[in-house]
């Protein structure tokens, strides 16, 4: 069996991760590696054995041998490279946020329908981090009893000059949002998927240490009606001390279980010796090692994420986080903004 031959467009931040995780597998060859400035294609294709690197994404999507491509670049740009790859004949795996309004969402996701017989992924790997996985079975099971209240923190900082270097960065045209759409979303879906969804939300959001810099949020809090019946709160904000601290926490009738920076920080159980199990199952299922390529705080799902992709496009299946899962988040961050702007509960 030949081996898959995938592409990279968009070699920046994000872009050298997906290069890094199709070089580690096998049963893949990187046809090309593919950004707007020549001299990052070209030293992404160095770097990472690919055969080819342009500027122009038409090159890749015009390349019969091509077979998917990861899209990593600015959320603005999402929907027009995904609809094109897809009418190409490509499957695509595109990086969060799959798009930075409704719009452009809805877009994509007809351009999904026209094809179904592409594989269309939407990235959000930590659904693919062993604890994440322990923490769902433990919910699904109804081991904290009757959930009451689940919520997420994002604590990070981010600089004038992070928002400065990038044109599309703290705009609502282009990047959708800030704190939410691109630090947080993460989390978010996290939540999600672990409760079962969200129905409704009712938000805050504010510029406050930014207001010269960016016109989105730098800070933001809301609060979510879930689906399984308890009720959801988020906080983040990008304007902390903290460089990077996340908390996850999850609480029923019989147990909570809170989660700092994907280690178990709080393990507290009515019943001891469910207490006990909680503890070890949790434990164990702790990442050992953060990804060797990018940030720390992407985790190792990466990898497992990318691997399931290109093992969907192999065996033609639908990936684990199908483009529409992923869209149900950001629609959940889409409410989230418009609730904030009209004042009002959204959905």
């Amino acid at each position: 069996m030949k081996n898959l031959r995938v592409a990279v467009i968009g070699c920046g931040v994000i872009g050298p991760l997906h290069l890094e995780c199709f070089k580690q597998l096998d049963y893949v060859d990187i046809a090309w590696a593919c950004d707007l400035i020549p001299e990052r294609a070209k030293g992404a294709a160095e770097k990472f054995g690919a055969a080819r690197w342009t500027v122009d994404a038409a090159e890749v999507f015009a390349d019969p041998e091509v077979q998917a491509v990861s899209i990593c670049t600015d959320h603005a740009t999402h929907a027009d490279l995904a609809i094109a790859a897809l009418e190409a004949g490509k499957d695509v795996l595109c990086e969060k946020a799959l798009a930075q309004n409704r719009m452009n969402l809805g877009r994509m996701l007809e351009a999904a329908k026209r094809h179904p017989e592409r594989i269309f992924g939407g990235v959000f790997q930590h659904r693919f981090d062993p604890v994440n996985r322990e923490l769902r079975a433990l919910i699904a099971e109804g081991l904290l009893g009757t959930l009451l209240t689940a919520g997420i923190q994002l604590r990070c900082f981010r600089s004038h000059a992070y928002y400065d270097a990038d044109d599309w960065r703290g705009t609502w045209e282009y990047e959708g949002g800030s704190a939410l759409i691109n630090q947080a979303i993460h989390y978010i879906d996290q939540l999600l998927w672990l409760t079962g969804g969200a129905e409704s939300a009712v938000a805050m959001i504010g510029n406050l240490t930014h207001r010269n810099v960016i016109e989105t949020e730098d800070t933001a809090a809301a609060v979510l009606k879930l689906r399984c019946g308890a009720l959801g709160v988020i906080e983040a904000t990008a304007s902390s001390h903290l460089n990077w601290e996340s908390n996850l926490s999850f609480h029923g009738d019989q147990g909570a279980i809170d989660i700092r920076d994907d280690k178990p920080l709080k393990v507290d159980f009515r019943d001891k010796a469910v207490e006990a199990a909680v503890k070890t199952r949790l434990d164990e299922a702790v990442a050992p090692k953060p990804a060797a390529v990018g940030k720390a705080y992407y985790g190792t799902g990466h990898l497992a994420q990318i691997a399931d992709f290109a093992e969907a496009v192999r065996d033609r299946r639908p990936p684990f986080v199908t483009a529409e899962s992923a869209a149900e988040t950001l629609r959940t961050v889409f409410d989230i903004y418009d609730s904030a702007r009209l004042g009002q509960s959204f959905r």
